[in-house]
């Protein structure tokens, strides 16, 4: 029989936490038998589930030795920071309960696919080793990967979704929300971050922060999606003064990817109005933002910065504005419309397969997706 060891609950409980969980819940994950999960909430375990707890928490072995959890410790990853220096502060509380919730599903998924011998998707990192490529051909292969010249667009407005929905289908899985898991009480910030990006060979995931506008969205997805391409995982800068070489680059190919370069340069050339003007006409063409058409028309040499400082402005002013005047609405979708927004479409949608034939146990969803066990079998 195995020692046993008696930990501090108070650290066991960071760990879990660092990883988006409840002590309890962290210990149902590891854990089935009710009773070895029980123990695990008391601080008592053996050396081997110690080690196993150390390494699913992703945090030295000796830490969970500490009486008091550490300071600013943040788990180990091979996360970047890209923002720029001027917004080069340590990460928050928030965010690092976020950054955990969408690693443990990214892993799940990723060891389940493992699980039926899936096949590593081809693009991932596709052009890592040549970081110097053509900005043009690394957006024209994310087009054509995601089939993007065959959406079908109204508007702007389904731009997020249609592009999303391309996304998954092409295995890229992707969460967005605009609160720390389901506390409406604790906003993300837009300041601290828009998106981050998990590359992975199996199971890429982008996550957005909803905080933000829906045409910021549209921009940090398309961003992400280069980082993906790139062979990068990290938290990003997408702002048009990006001082990181990799920001800088994600921030072109985006623009190309959202608006191809000739199509853009055809449009442009099409009419005689004013540079303002072309804007407008742009934005209904290619059902974005005018913020992104100004952003490529700055690129490509055609209006100032001044005046794309300009739209930049306003069109932050407009979005300040209309959050303000709807922030007393009905409160938005209801929370099962939600979930697959926040957990990836592709991981709840398998979830919820799992758990109707029997393959998987209404905690261990309730768990993934951070629901009550009993509210599962509505989604």
């Amino acid at each position: 029989m195995q020692d046993t060891l008696k930990l501090s609950v108070d650290t066991l409980s960071w760990a879990a936490a660092a990883n988006g969980f409840s002590l309890s819940d962290f210990a149902h994950y590891l854990y089935k038998t009710e009773q070895t999960a029980q123990n695990i909430t008391e601080g008592k375990l053996t050396i081997e589930q110690a080690k196993k707890f150390s390494e699913k928490a992703k945090v030295p072995f000796g830490f969970l030795f500490l009486e008091t959890p550490p300071k600013d410790y943040l788990p180990e990853t091979t996360f970047v920071d890209f923002r720029t220096v001027n917004h080069h502060t340590p990460f928050s509380a928030d965010f690092k309960k976020i950054l955990r919730d969408v690693e443990h599903k990214q892993t799940w998924y990723k060891n389940y696919l493992l699980s039926i011998d899936a096949n590593k998707l081809p693009f991932v990192a596709k052009f890592a080793d040549n970081k110097n490529i053509a900005n043009e051909i690394v957006a024209t292969d994310i087009r054509n990967t995601l089939k993007l010249n065959s959406l079908k667009l109204k508007n702007s407005e389904d731009y997020f979704s249609a592009l999303s929905l391309a996304c998954e289908n092409a295995g890229v899985l992707i969460f967005k929300n605009s609160i720390v898991i389901n506390s409406t009480r604790r906003p993300l910030s837009v300041q601290e971050f828009r998106g981050f990006v998990i590359t992975d060979e199996y199971a890429p995931c982008i996550f957005i922060n909803g905080a933000d506008s829906k045409n910021a969205n549209i921009f940090t997805l398309a961003h992400e999606l280069a980082h993906i391409w790139l062979g990068e995982s990290g938290v990003s800068d997408t702002s048009v003064d990006a001082d990181n070489q990799s920001e800088a680059k994600c921030n072109a190919i985006a623009a190309l990817v959202l608006v191809p370069r000739d199509d853009f340069i055809a449009q442009w050339g099409n009419t005689d109005d004013n540079a303002r003007e072309k804007i407008k006409i742009l934005n209904r063409h290619f059902k974005v933002s005018e913020l992104v058409i100004a952003r490529t028309a700055l690129t490509q040499h055609k209006i100032s910065r001044n005046l794309y400082n300009q739209i930049s402005v306003e069109t932050e002013k407009a979005w300040r504005l209309y959050k303000e005047k709807n922030k007393e609405g009905d409160g938005g979708p209801s929370h099962n419309v939600m979930v697959p927004i926040r957990n990836s479409k592709t991981i709840t949608n398998k979830v919820i397969e799992l758990v109707k034939s029997n393959k998987m146990m209404p905690s261990e969803a309730a768990i993934l997706l951070n629901k009550s066990a009993a509210t599962i079998g509505n989604l």
